[in-house]
């Protein structure tokens, strides 16, 4: 009987301490913040909730993805969501230009990409979808590269090491990869 006490005691020791650690914390997981926007999708819509710069998942919907060669089921284009005020929006389109180019995120944006170009876009606390930084590659009529860098609306000529250490954010990302529901999510 004293053991069964014990073991009783503890446990609702164990409970309380708990109860009071997370006490003041608002707990958001993604069902709680995007299920219902999910199941309002279209049957042929994916989606994927991803962890970047934003203090929230973001949430990510496309309805043509392609299998990247990893079994991942990447995308080219995607509209964006996240919580504004209490509600979830869809905040803006992103796009990257051909398959070598999937959607890819990190922790400090989501990135889109071309043969010549590439895009990191922020999600802002406020829930404002931001063009964060532009790299570009641009020839002129005798075949010469230049290179720019586009951020808080300054645009400056960089070197072409300048660029393609820029453009190795991209490629060091990670590839979103979308899917149709949970079961699937999970992959």
């Amino acid at each position: 009987m004293y053991k069964t006490k014990k073991v009783v005691s503890c446990f609702v020791l164990c409970v309380l301490i708990f109860s009071l650690c997370a006490c003041g914390k608002e707990s958001k997981d993604n069902a709680d913040i995007y299920g219902e926007t999910i199941g309002g999708l279209e049957d042929n819509e994916l989606f994927v909730t991803i962890d970047t710069n934003a203090p929230l998942p973001v949430l990510l919907v496309t309805s043509q993805v392609y299998d990247e060669g990893t079994g991942k089921q990447a995308a080219l284009d995607c509209d964006v969501y996240y919580l504004v005020d209490k509600e979830v929006k869809n905040i803006g389109s992103i796009e990257s230009m051909g398959t070598a180019y999937p959607i890819s995120y990190d922790e400090t944006g989501i990135y889109t990409a071309s043969g010549h170009a590439m895009q990191r876009f922020e999600v802002e606390k406020s829930g404002t979808l931001k063009l964060a930084e532009v790299i570009n590659e641009q020839f002129d009529e005798n075949g010469n590269a230049a290179y720019t860098m586009t951020k808080e609306n300054e645009t400056k000529t960089i070197s072409e090491e300048d660029y393609y250490a820029a453009f190795e954010k991209y490629s060091n990302a990670t590839i979103v990869s979308f899917a149709y529901g949970a079961s699937d999510a999970a992959r």
